[in-house]
Formats: C-alpha cells, structure tokens, sequence
C-alpha cells in the first residue's frame, strides 16, 4: 500500500470513530428522554389521579395510595391495562370508587 492509501484509511478510521462515539451518544440521549417523558407520565398520573378523588390534603393522598395498592385494585388495574378494556363505564366506576375511598369512606386499607 502506498502512504496515501494509509493515511486515507487511517482518516476513515478516524471517521468512523467520530461517529461512533456520536451514535452511541444519541442513543443514550434517546434512552433519557424516553425514561424522562415516562416519569412525567407517571407524575401527571400521579396529579390527576389525587385530582379527581379529590385528594387534596397529604392525609387524603395517603389514604389514596393505600387504597389504590391493595391486592385487589392492583390486580384490577393490570387486568385493564393488559386487555386494554379501559372503557368508560369501567373508568367511572373506578373513579367513584376511588373518589370515596379519599373522602374517607368505603373500604381502607391499612
């Protein structure tokens, strides 16, 4: 090989280092802002969820929360999440169900 022909490939070597380094660089970049726009999801979640049972004190939130994770309404929301039957007379009896549940009545759990 001639010297121009090593410096040539030793250039594209060059090159393909450079964008390596700036693909992988884009697609860590990718990767954080698909994790970033799923913790606003679950934030926004979070406030409207706590909005619409009416949970607007720290006592009720937490009365919330321990309403929402119980064995029953876990396995309740993953059924719907899996089936993807989240139609709107599922989704009101929920919220009801929920709403009552902050404001203190229905069942609790401890």
């Amino acid at each position: 090989m001639t010297k121009q022909t090593n410096t040539s490939i030793t250039a594209m070597e060059a090159q393909r280092r450079e964008l390596d380094r700036r693909i992988r660089a884009a697609k860590r970049a990718v990767q954080k802002a698909g994790e970033q726009a799923l913790l606003s999801a679950r934030h926004d979640l979070g406030v409207e969820v706590t909005t619409a049972a009416g949970a607007d004190n720290l006592e009720a939130v937490e009365r919330l929360r321990r309403a929402l994770m119980s064995g029953q309404m876990i396995e309740s929301m993953k059924e719907q999440i899996d089936t993807g039957s989240l139609d709107n007379s599922a989704t009101g009896d929920a919220s009801a169900e929920v709403a009552q549940v902050a404001d203190g009545g229905g069942h609790h759990v401890a």
